[in-house]
């Protein structure tokens, strides 16, 4: 999975930073999470194509997260392949996102399956990935959500060459949880394989502390977490439902996260404040931390 940050500040973008949007290229899922204000001109600059985009998922209806989604639902319709588009979000953003279609009549350009989130949990599984989401602590009903690759059973080449089975069709068989026989000798599938745990991204992009957020965030291989305000801006954190970088390092220790990247930082803060941001996180988290900048791509 290829992580790109599209967007990192909050309600404000400033000269260095858009507004939200994450995007997760899974391989035949391309996934966008969020989608602020002049997302699709960010994709367009790292050389992402916006109509491949397979799936949008919407955290909640604050402008700094949807207002650049009627200029990418045009482009979709006018340039995509197959012009239709999946979108996930709770009941306020599909209520928003209607009136949104209705607005730029887009009902007749492009084929939009809106896809109604209501509970905590996983909402959509495919072949290779599981989807989920819950419900945070915010001013406005806001969905976080996890996408995290299933489990695999691989062959453990060197147990295959110790029995002596050769590669090719019986290495199928073997994945598909089959005994196979090799010369007259029966070998038992979990003799010569291993389970390997699929990796997951979780990302919490606007929430005050709760519950839910270290749930979502349970073992994940990459948390990427909103973190407004420095810990002296803790009241502001209270007061709007956002976290401060401390906060951040709370949740990502209490879910045993194993690296966390900070994003969604509020206007005011420069430079010198993000890296005073990353110290905090450390204090309460001793896994890997880092911040997020505007076109920085991570591997998961």
């Amino acid at each position: 999975m290829n992580v790109t940050f599209l967007g990192t500040s909050s309600m404000t973008p400033t000269k260095t930073r858009g507004q939200s949007g994450i995007y997760v290229d899974c391989g035949k899922e391309k996934i966008l999470l969020d989608c602020g204000e002049n997302i699709q001109r960010q994709m367009r600059i790292i050389g992402i194509s916006p109509p491949k985009t397979t799936r949008i998922f919407i955290s909640h209806w604050h402008g700094d997260h949807v207002f650049g989604l009627p200029g990418l639902l045009e482009n979709i319709a006018k340039n995509a392949f197959e012009k239709k588009i999946e979108i996930y979000g709770n009941a306020e953003v599909k209520k928003r996102l209607n009136q949104l279609v209705k607005a730029f009549d887009l009902n007749h350009k492009l084929k939009i399956n809106f896809n109604l989130i209501e509970k905590n949990g996983i909402f959509l599984k495919t072949d290779d990935y599981e989807f989920g989401a819950y419900l945070l602590k915010h001013g406005t009903p806001c969905l976080g959500y996890y996408i995290k690759e299933k489990d695999r059973i691989c062959v453990d080449k060197a147990k295959m060459k110790k029995v002596g089975l050769p590669s090719g069709p019986i290495i199928r068989k073997i994945k598909s949880k089959k005994d196979v026989t090799f010369k007259g000798k029966k070998i038992k599938w979990k003799d010569v394989t291993y389970l390997k745990e699929g990796k997951k991204i979780a990302v919490l992009l606007d929430t005050g502390i709760c519950r839910s957020a270290i749930s979502l965030a349970k073992n994940s291989d990459l948390l990427i977490c909103e973190s407004t305000y420095l810990d002296e801006r803790k009241e502001n954190a209270i007061k709007y439902n956002h976290l401060t970088s401390g906060q951040c390092g709370e949740i990502a220790t209490k879910s045993g996260s194993k690296k966390v990247i900070i994003t969604h930082f509020s206007q005011r803060y420069e430079k010198e404040d993000i890296a005073k941001m990353k110290k905090e996180v450390k204090k309460e988290f001793k896994g890997k931390v880092d911040a997020a900048e505007d076109f920085m791509i991570v591997e998961v």
